[in-house]
């Protein structure tokens, strides 16, 4: 406050004078609170950015934690062994504030820089990791601390298939060159939910080239004009199958919590196989297929990828649910579980169930049959029953592959032309604009080992004229066979819960295919020539998930199987 002295009809009067702070205090401190307000609520905003604002209800029981100050450590050695922690360890481990989200974040991308793409034996399993990704932490953990976390994925570092819709800063081009520049529209359906339910997209898996639909006559799988060639992080040359090789490889070398796969005959299960990790392939329209490059409609499944049975089971939670854009997902007798943890029963899991082993088509050699012999015994000695050698006329018929490769050959233009046409940016339109690409591209496009020509693609594009009354009997051909006369017929013929083959190549991998029926493989042993993992593969009925995973369950923590052997080109620089 100051006086002043002013002249009032020739006299003079001192006046104090009040200051604009005091006068407009009132309106300066509304001011105030109100961008405080606003302030707040942008970073809300942006901390969910790109995601519909529909409520998840966490299936898990792990505790939620206010935290009052930051988690982050601030370390670059993270106290934690990226190749073996599982989801739940992780998500304990950021309730209880031992470390942040974006020291998550930080570590894996540390982790990716130092074995993706150098040393003697680099991986190749990332295409690329999301810029934003630290961001996204960050304002994961401020969430985290003010009103606890989403789920049990809040903060968890995930890599997505790079056949999957993301609508952000990274490509989505199934490894091809020319859908590099593409825009999608919108997430996959599964991004977006795992984005609502607060996980992080890490980034971009590498794959064999158009989820394995573009060359048949390739030494080797796992190969992408874009991404190169991935590596088995077991074995030295190692064949890491495919297509999705990179998500495989990723989740065994500790590259990310978990991933995710997509499978139209054996693209979850193989990899995972021989990466000894846990694969899922759902029943085809528990997960959303929308924002997903296809191959078949009929067919495509998109499932999760981790290192235990519980991985897969919780991110399985987030992934399943009915989608608009997807008729498969809205089928009147599916079911569904808003919580597949409940299935997670250890050893006790195995007690009272009947269990088939398919041998039917399969090389069993000396050193594989006394894995099935040991395994049959565990399996027994907790109580289930096991039917050694089950037999169905159908497992031994080659005419279900013939069909299938048939049938996908006839869907595939159709199905990618519908799928490029909600493309901007692109002038790729249908299968025909692809091909005279990769004609005009051939020198980045094809490689003389992995991916020599595209003569799937050119069948399938002569194949697209075949008539719908023919593609109409074809598929009710293949899905009989695989379903009513295959995997159904054995369930019931045997008495059975679930089928199992001690080799992922089994008439089973192609049945499930055919019938839409789901999958899990998780590790069963080691090659005793090269140390190569492999898997036991398990197989049911339609929308048999929960008992899928029980059986998995109980099995992987009777035999630790993934606990006997570190992936080799993986350990810590």
């Amino acid at each position: 406050m100051t006086t002043e002295a002013i002249n009032i009809n020739g006299n003079v009067v001192n006046v104090k004078k009040t200051s604009w702070w005091l006068t407009y205090r009132l309106e300066i401190l509304i001011i105030l609170v109100f961008l405080l307000v606003l302030i707040t609520f942008l970073i809300s905003f942006i901390t969910r950015r790109d995601t519909v604002s529909i409520p998840i209800t966490s299936t898990t029981s792990l505790p939620i934690a206010h935290c009052p100050i930051s988690c982050s450590i601030h370390t670059h050695l993270p106290p934690i062994d990226l190749v073996t922690v599982s989801i739940s360890s992780l998500a304990r481990d950021l309730s209880n504030c031992r470390y942040s989200s974006t020291d998550l974040v930080r570590w894996y991308l540390m982790r990716i820089d130092a074995v993706n793409r150098r040393g003697s034996h680099p991986l190749y399993a990332v295409i690329e990791t999301n810029p934003d990704a630290l961001t996204i932490a960050n304002m994961l953990d401020q969430e985290r601390q003010i009103t606890g976390p989403r789920s049990s994925l809040h903060g968890i570092p995930i890599l997505v298939k790079d056949n999957t819709a993301t609508n952000d800063k990274m490509q989505t081009t199934a490894g091809s060159l020319a859908l590099i520049g593409a825009r999608v529209v919108r997430d996959a359906h599964v991004v977006d939910r795992l984005r609502q339910a607060g996980a992080i997209i890490l980034g971009k898996a590498s794959l064999s080239e158009w989820s394995n639909f573009r060359s048949l006559n390739k030494s080797r799988e796992g190969w992408s004009a874009r991404g190169g060639p991935v590596n088995s992080a077991y074995v030295a040359n190692g064949d890491p199958l495919g297509s999705s090789s990179g998500t495989a490889v990723a989740v065994s070398a500790g590259l990310c919590a978990g991933g995710l796969g997509t499978e139209t005959a054996g693209s979850i299960v193989a990899p995972s196989s021989v990466a000894s990790i846990v694969g899922l392939k759902p029943t085809v329209g528990l997960t959303s297929r929308s924002g997903v490059i296809p191959i078949s409609r009929f067919h495509d499944s998109i499932g999760p990828m981790g290192r235990t049975v519980e991985d897969v089971a919780l991110m399985l939670e987030i992934m399943q649910g009915i989608d608009a854009r997807d008729e498969a997902t809205q089928q009147v007798n599916a079911i569904r579980h808003r919580n597949y943890s409940q299935f997670l029963r250890d050893v006790e899991g195995l007690r009272g169930l009947r269990l088939g082993i398919a041998r039917q088509s399969i090389n069993v050699t000396k050193e594989l049959e006394g894995v099935i012999n040991k395994t049959t015994e565990l399996m027994r000695s907790y109580g289930a029953t096991i039917i050694s050698s089950i037999n169905i006329s159908s497992f031994d018929s080659d005419q279900i592959s013939d069909d299938l490769l048939s049938l996908l050959m006839i869907n595939f233009p159709e199905d990618i032309a519908n799928y490029l046409m909600g493309l901007s940016n692109t002038t790729m339109r249908s299968l025909t604009d692809l091909i005279e690409f990769n004609i005009k591209h051939a020198d980045e496009e094809f490689h003389p080992l992995f991916a020599p020509n595209q003569d799937l693609f050119e069948l399938s594009n002569n194949a697209s004229n075949i008539s719908y009354a023919n593609q109409s009997s074809l598929l009710n051909r293949t899905r009989i066979l695989g379903g009513q006369l295959g995997i159904d017929l054995a369930l019931t013929t045997y008495n059975l819960d679930a089928l199992i083959s001690p080799r992922v190549d089994s008439p089973l991998t192609t049945m499930a295919a055919a019938a839409g029926y789901p999958l899990i493989i998780v590790p069963l042993g080691y090659h005793q020539s090269d140390g190569e993992p492999y898997g036991l593969t398990i197989a049911g009925t339609a929308w048999s998930e929960a008992m899928l995973i029980r059986v998995a369950h109980g099995f992987e923590q009777a035999s630790r199987v993934r606990d006997q052997r570190r992936p080799q080109y993986a350990e810590r620089d």
